[in-house]
Order: C-alpha cells, then sequence, then structure tokens
C-alpha cells in the first residue's frame, strides 16, 4: 500500500461517505466547511496522484464544502478495502492492513484522519493566555478510539482517552497533551489541513508570552 493511498482511508474513516443513489450507482462524498477550500483542493491533488482522475471540490450547501464522485476507480477502491456502503459512523475502525502497516503507512492514516475528524486546541492551564496545546478526537465508535489508542502508543505518543456520555450518547474521545507530543505530531503526522496549522501557530505565539512573564517575575 502506497502512503497516498492510506492517507485517503484516513480520510475516509475520518470524514468520508460511501452510499448508493436511488439508480444504484456508487457514490463517494467527502465534505466539510467553506473555510476549508483550500484542504479539499489538497484532497483533490491527492486523488489525482492515486488514481489519476480529475475532481472538482463544489459547494455542497450553503455552509458546507467538498467532493462528491461516483467514478469507479475511486469507490471501487474503497469497496476492496473493506468499506461498505451506508452509514459506518458507530461501528467504523482501523483496517488490519493499516494497523499491521509500516509506520509511514500509520502516520498516513493519521494524517488523514486527523485532517478530517481531529482538532487541536490550547487551554489556559491556571493562567490569562492559552497556551498549552491538545489534540483531541472525538468519535462515536469505540473500536475506532481503541483502535487509534493502540496505534498512537506504538507510535510513541502520550495518549489518554475517556468516554463523555451526553443526553444525545456516548461519544469516545482520545487526547494527546503538551508540547511534546504537539512537536511530535508536527514532525511526524504533518498535518495538511491549514486550519490545523494556523491554530497550532497562533497557539504558540501564547506559550512565549506565558515564557516571556515568567522572565519578568524573576527580574
Amino acid at each position: 500500500m502506497q502512503e497516498q493511498e492510506a492517507e485517503l482511508i484516513g480520510m475516509h474513516v475520518g470524514d468520508g461517505t460511501l452510499y448508493r443513489t436511488n439508480s444504484g450507482s456508487l457514490v463517494w462524498e467527502i465534505r466539510g466547511s467553506v473555510d476549508e477550500k483550500e484542504f479539499y483542493a489538497y484532497i483533490a491533488h491527492l486523488i489525482k496522484n492515486v488514481f489519476n482522475v480529475e475532481v472538482k471540490p463544489k459547494y455542497r450547501g450553503i455552509n458546507s464544502y467538498g467532493i462528491q464522485t461516483s467514478n469507479k476507480k475511486i469507490t471501487n477502491f474503497f469497496v476492496q478495502k473493506g468499506f461498505r456502503p451506508g452509514s459506518k459512523v458507530y461501528t467504523v475502525g482501523i483496517p488490519e492492513y493499516i494497523k499491521n502497516g509500516c509506520i509511514e503507512i500509520k502516520m498516513a492514516f493519521v494524517k488523514g484522519l486527523f485532517d478530517t475528524d481531529g482538532c487541536v486546541w490550547f487551554c489556559k492551564n491556571n493562567t490569562k493566555y492559552s497556551y498549552y496545546p491538545k489534540i483531541e478526537f472525538s468519535f462515536a465508535s469505540q473500536n475506532l478510539l481503541n483502535d487509534l489508542f493502540n496505534v498512537l502508543e506504538n507510535m510513541n505518543f502520550r495518549v489518554h482517552r475517556w468516554q463523555n456520555i451526553r443526553k444525545d450518547g456516548i461519544s469516545f474521545k482520545i487526547c494527546l497533551a503538551g508540547f511534546k507530543n504537539l512537536t511530535k505530531w508536527m514532525k511526524e503526522i504533518k498535518p495538511a489541513n491549514s486550519k490545523h496549522i494556523d491554530r497550532v501557530e497562533k497557539g504558540l505565539l501564547n506559550k512565549n508570552k506565558i515564557k516571556l512573564k515568567s522572565v519578568s517575575k524573576n527580574v
């Protein structure tokens, strides 16, 4: 398996959909915010590299943007990789060929999953600045939670997981906290979605404020 294929599989597990239309056509779709046009251009480029197929991201509603295609090279790829049409929200996990793959395949998969279904944010951690980084995932599938936890631990990340009970059900969460995790993440996973990259750059500016504050106290 190529790394770019693994990345696409990560994207599909995170935010992709495979479904049949009323006419019986099989469709693959992935969509997100209208603010992520640059990222969907990146996905289109990835698809071109893997399948030699041109797809054009479009508006999929007032507030959503993404890719929709019935190209058989693309839809057959996901079927052959073990995905079936229909909802996968509560049952999806990481395929065995990813879990048993080399480190580069695992990193590419995690990159695709994070770019589509992960987040990074900075908490105040008892200060006035939002400076302390947390990389997080939230899933409806416990299978995906456990699979990702094991993959990340095997990649030597420090990972925490827990259940969050809400009125509408249970969500399963993973968190990688701290600067060591963030530095390793940006170096090895290398996110492609600019919303994550921009948030990290802005958050790290606040880290400098904390350092300056500590220095000023010691003067």
